[in-house]
């Protein structure tokens, strides 16, 4: 077990076992009586964490739940639903989920299969009607429902304008044809909302049942979830939790991406749920199916960004507590995880209703399955920690401009030095004997807080699935920090467009604004904010491959997207997403 481990473990304990907090009038009900003795234990050292959490994270109100094979352990809510009102959350409060519903999407999908109705590696254009996307260039690799279950199609991660929203779903497929996809499929991990979209059109089709009456008929009324749904009914509305920002209630946005983000549920049912794919009583699924939702789905040469997706959840492995199968759910206003072991039959999902509330249900959700497996004597008695040691053979010395996380990275191996150009600092590198560079401890020290962990790194480059990717090597793991931005004739072109753009077909508080184009280190950049998502301005390097179309660089969520040149009225606008910029007027 790495010491890190046992000191974060041993630290997390001593807060919630010292805690001088008690129960109080936050807590509302116990749901379910305890079946075993010792797990009422599970729900005292808990419910001391949760009561700090509510005090200090500005989170009004948590849902529980803490089930087995058998049913539920421990159900229970705290806070309050409302602050306005002061309603407490009770049993049947309920939450919007965010991403929890991709599971519930999955599932579905898997229904069909089960029936023939949908093959999972068959092309999706010969089961989706009306589904296409654009390519840059002339291969037309076919992507299937599986690579669109485990994030390995190669579409956009999303399609920004109008995904706050009442647009109907069913529109992204129409929508797309206008868009480009981000990568081939298999390619690289690349998590999409929009892939879930067409899986529910793709239900919606083959079932002949519109996706809700679809998911409420084969699952949701067999399980007995009486209280999950996409929309919300009058009945439902009254058990609603109001969402929070800054600890203030705030209006719920329409979500265009149901089945991707748009379910409301309580944490009973989602425990209903967690109990029958532990017995693997999934209706109309069979088991050899339902176990490959737990498998991992990443193919050979595929850049998984040390991500692991099964269909429809994610799997982890834990230093102590084994395989985990989970996933989060974050939307404005709202938070939400759900974790599975499934060696210890268990699972738990915690529900909150503030905004960036996600990092105190992943938290929580982890400390009481600990306490849990713990306490049952289910914890495996020994794992070692998997070590990714890489020998330096097929790694070279990186050199150019590389799209990272951690903004534009552009590596002099001459000098050497390195520019971070989202801070504006240039920082001296040393070359160590096996071609690797790092950052000298003068510079270490001239980081801000925030980019310390640049001082970590041992940087190298190596050809990935074609690409030059600059990787770093931290703690004898192998981490894929982006790709190299390669010069390009269109270049010049783009030079031309520099400047600020006006959104014209804005979508209110949750539009795309303050469009630029730059050029930083001699590389076209696109800038702009999203004022619902961040208060930081948003920088992204771009590659053109052609005079109208650039893609944006680097890995993970919204790159390898598309920015394109229209023309409107006479004028060079920009399309981003499907928001469009017309060019402002230079002073």
């Amino acid at each position: 077990m790495p010491p890190n481990y046992l000191f974060a473990s041993g630290v997390l304990l001593l807060l919630v076992l010292t805690s001088c907090a008690s129960l109080d009038d936050t807590v509302v009900s116990q749901y379910q009586h305890l079946p075993q003795q010792d797990m009422a234990a599970v729900r005292v050292e808990s419910s001391k964490l949760i009561t700090r959490l509510l005090e200090e994270e500005m989170v009004p109100g948590l849902s529980v739940a803490l089930v087995d094979e058998q049913g539920p352990i421990w159900v229970e809510a705290f806070g309050v639903a409302n602050n306005r009102t002061g309603e407490k959350v009770d049993e049947g409060t309920l939450f919007r989920i965010g991403s929890l519903t991709k599971p519930i999407t999955a599932i579905a999908v898997l229904q069909l299969a089960a029936r023939q109705q949908i093959n999972l590696d068959a092309p999706l254009n010969n089961q989706l009607s009306g589904f296409s996307i654009r390519r840059h260039d002339n291969d037309s690799m076919p992507v299937t429902p599986r690579q669109l279950l485990s994030h390995r199609s190669g579409l956009p991660s999303d399609l920004r304008k109008g995904m706050y929203t009442d647009t109907p779903f069913t529109h992204v497929t129409t929508l797309l044809h206008d868009e480009y996809a981000a990568y081939h499929p298999d390619m690289v991990y690349s998590y999409s909302n929009i892939g879930y979209d067409l899986l529910g059109h793709l239900i919606q089709q083959q079932s002949g049942l519109g996706f809700a009456a679809y998911v409420d008929e084969k699952l949701f009324t067999p399980l007995g979830m009486q209280s999950s749904g996409f929309s919300v009914s009058e009945e439902m509305t009254v058990k609603l939790s109001a969402g929070h920002l800054d600890g203030q209630v705030r209006p719920q946005p329409p979500l265009r991406d149901t089945p991707a983000l748009g379910l409301y549920s309580t944490g009973y049912d989602l425990g209903r749920l967690m109990s029958s794919l532990l017995q693997q009583q999934i209706p109309d699924v069979p088991a050899t199916l339902l176990k490959q939702m737990w498998h991992p789905q990443t193919v050979d040469g595929q850049v998984s960004l040390g991500v692991s997706p099964g269909l429809g959840w994610f799997i982890e492995s834990h230093p102590v507590l084994g395989k985990r199968v989970r996933h989060g759910g974050t939307t404005l206003l709202f938070g939400a995880e759900m974790v599975v072991l499934p060696s210890q039959g268990l699972g738990v999902v915690v529900l909150a209703n503030g905004a960036e509330s996600n990092r105190v249900t992943k938290e929580l959700a982890g400390t009481i399955l600990s306490i849990a497996a713990s306490l049952r004597g289910n914890t495996p008695k020994q794992l070692q920690a998997q070590v990714t040691t890489n020998d330096p053979a097929g790694y070279s010395t990186p050199s150019g401009g590389y799209a990272t996380d951690l903004g534009l990275l552009m590596v002099d191996s001459e000098r050497p030095r390195l520019c971070a150009c989202i801070i504006e600092r240039i920082l001296d590198l040393v070359r160590f004997d096996d071609g690797s560079l790092g950052l000298t401890q003068e510079s270490i020290d001239e980081l801000p807080d925030g980019y310390r962990v640049l001082g970590d790194l041992r940087l190298r480059s190596r050809d990935v699935n074609g690409m030059d990717v600059l990787v770093a090597d931290r703690d004898g793991k192998e981490i894929m920090l982006g790709n190299r931005i390669e010069s390009d004739p269109w270049e010049s072109v783009w030079r031309k467009r520099l400047g600020s753009y006006r959104t014209i077909n804005p979508d209110g508080d949750f539009s795309v604004q303050d469009l630029h184009l730059s050029e930083e280190g001699g590389v076209i950049c696109l800038h702009y904010r999203a004022p619902h998502l961040s208060k930081n301005l948003i920088r992204l390097p771009l590659q053109p491959v052609s005079p109208t179309e650039a893609v944006i660089q680097g890995f993970g969520r919204g790159r390898g997207e598309t920015v394109q040149i229209v023309e409107i009225n006479g004028k060079q606008c920009l399309r981003f997403s499907g928001f469009m910029g017309e060019p402002m007027d230079k002073d």
